[in-house]
């Protein structure tokens, strides 16, 4: 299992970054649009893009429950580690309250495999909250260009229907 990474004794190098907020899209659509440029480059240069779609997970006991402000902070971090955890190169968006895609540019079925497994490992465990420990689960789906679909919509909705239900063990 994971060490719990505690969000006020970050590395300073996570540190430096922790008030940058990602990118952010509350639909498909919006999404599609924000990344309308790397898919002409695709059709262009005939490469391949795979989206990953990840949903966290938080795993909390009945009758616990966190505050607005102890859950956008475990967002956050979780964010954080996200986007420490690709190149990059790769696009990574925050879709909604617990929803990320990362699109990852000139990658096919096989690299999105490899980086949706280091994500899992990387992402899911246990996570210090305001002196708490709390544990997330994730899970992912992947969709690949020109297979899944055509834009980044398109993509976007076949990764969310790919999303693996053992993903968060």
């Amino acid at each position: 299992m994971s060490q719990p990474l505690l969000v006020n004794n970050l590395p300073a190098s996570e540190r430096a970054g922790a008030f940058t907020q990602l990118p952010q899209a509350d639909s498909a659509a919006a999404f599609g649009l924000r990344v309308s440029r790397q898919f002409a480059q695709c059709r262009r240069k005939g490469e391949q893009l795979a989206l990953l779609w990840l949903e966290v997970e938080l795993k909390m006991k009945p009758d616990a429950s966190l505050a607005p402000a102890e859950r956008d902070q475990l967002i956050q971090t979780v964010s954080l580690r996200l986007r420490n955890r690709v190149r990059g190169a790769d696009e990574v968006v925050h879709m909604g309250e617990q929803c990320f895609a990362v699109l990852l540019v000139a990658a096919g079925a096989d690299e999105a495999e490899l980086v949706e497994q280091r994500l899992r490992q990387a992402l899911r465990g246990s996570y210090g909250v305001d002196g708490r420990l709390t544990q997330v689960g994730v899970r992912l789906g992947t969709a690949v260009y020109p297979e899944a679909g055509r834009n980044g919509a398109e993509l976007a909705e076949a990764a969310r229907g790919n999303l693996s239900e053992a993903g968060g063990a």
